[in-house]
């Protein structure tokens, strides 16, 4: 909007016209392309002036008119520079989008869109309804701590993408761990059954890694997610942060004996997961004697290389939390931005 004041000037008042909110720099910049006046124009300008010469372009619609200029200032705070994706710099979806047909731009939005996937925090005050009132926030480059920030000049079709990116892939991240943590706390994995994937018979075990699980959850941020009755995507967690919560989980089980067999003792004195025979002092005495490394296995990622074959084996439901981590890992690696 055009604001009109005067100055004086040896007694004389002129009137002069000023655009509200754009510096003074960034309009005669403008009006030099404009008028062919080109050769004071800088080939560099700051992130805070290619803004305001955004906003006129994209207000009064002469982006093009500009060219090439707009290619040398976006290139310049780009090209050698990641600062396009750092915290406060979200206008570059705008910037981006006003200067469209310049080359560079498409794979902008293509990298800030995704970045805001993956670290967007999108949260309603309470009391709030859904869509009203949404605050945005992101964690800083150093801090981890979350700031808010305003996405009031971010294109609403490339903000709906990310919001619907960053809820599916929360969803696809979480809802695997909250569907095991329920079914681990109904007991439902210990007992073979044709709607579950890994079960473990054998008491000691899993009541091990029951424990040991929900002390997990507990010590991390996804306790309100996974120990909830119903999945709700949680409003206080990036893409980010719920991966790396979930990448740090722990679950603790038992190396046991990979197969039962036909002796009669067999059983009495080597405790398998596929028995629901409880392991005496006695059993644990006879397995620990020959096993090869430490009864216990605390990190359930080495339960995917671990005892692979042979004599003994790690427990089914460490390699299913050490599988769903890993496609959870894999959900923050795949995303992708906005296609232009």
């Amino acid at each position: 909007m055009a604001i009109y004041f005067l100055v004086t000037v040896g007694r004389t008042e002129y009137r002069k016209t000023a655009v509200e909110g754009i510096d003074v720099f960034s309009l005669t910049n403008i009006l030099q392309i404009l008028h062919h006046r080109v050769g004071s124009t800088p080939r560099s300008i700051s992130f805070q002036s290619l803004r305001d010469i955004a906003v006129l372009c994209d207000q009064y619609d002469f982006a093009n008119a500009l060219s090439p200029w707009p290619q040398f200032w976006v290139e310049g705070l780009t090209t050698h520079s990641t600062q396009h994706l750092e915290i406060g710099y979200e206008d570059w979806l705008f910037i981006a989008t006003v200067f469209r047909e310049t080359p560079i731009c498409k794979k902008i939005i293509l990298d800030v869109s995704k970045q805001l996937i993956c670290d967007l925090v999108v949260s309603t005050p309470s009391g709030s309804k859904e869509d009203v009132n949404i605050q945005y926030s992101r964690p800083g480059k150093i801090s981890l701590v979350c700031r808010q920030i305003n996405l009031d000049l971010a294109p609403e079709i490339i903000l709906a993408f990310i919001r619907k990116e960053r809820e599916n892939l929360l969803s696809k991240a979480l809802h695997p761990l909250w569907s095991f943590t329920q079914s681990m706390m109904k007991l439902s994995h210990h007992h073979p059954n044709n709607d579950i994937a890994a079960y473990c018979m054998n008491s000691d075990c899993f009541a091990l890694a029951l424990g040991s699980l929900l002390v997990s959850i507990r010590n991390g941020v996804l306790q309100d997610t996974l120990m909830a009755k119903q999945f709700k995507i949680p409003n206080n967690l990036s893409l980010q942060a719920a991966v790396t919560a979930i990448e740090k989980l722990r679950i603790t089980t038992l190396i046991l004996e990979r197969n039962s067999t036909s002796r009669v003792d067999y059983q009495d004195k080597y405790p398998t997961h596929n028995q629901s025979t409880a392991a005496t002092p006695g059993r644990i005495k006879n397995l620990v004697k020959d096993l090869p490394d430490e009864l216990f296995l605390r990190n359930q990622y080495e339960s995917t290389i671990n005892h692979t074959k042979g004599r003994y084996e790690t427990c089914p439901l460490a390699r299913h939390l050490a599988s769903q981590q890993k496609a959870a890992t894999a959900v923050l690696e795949g995303v992708v931005g906005y296609p232009i």
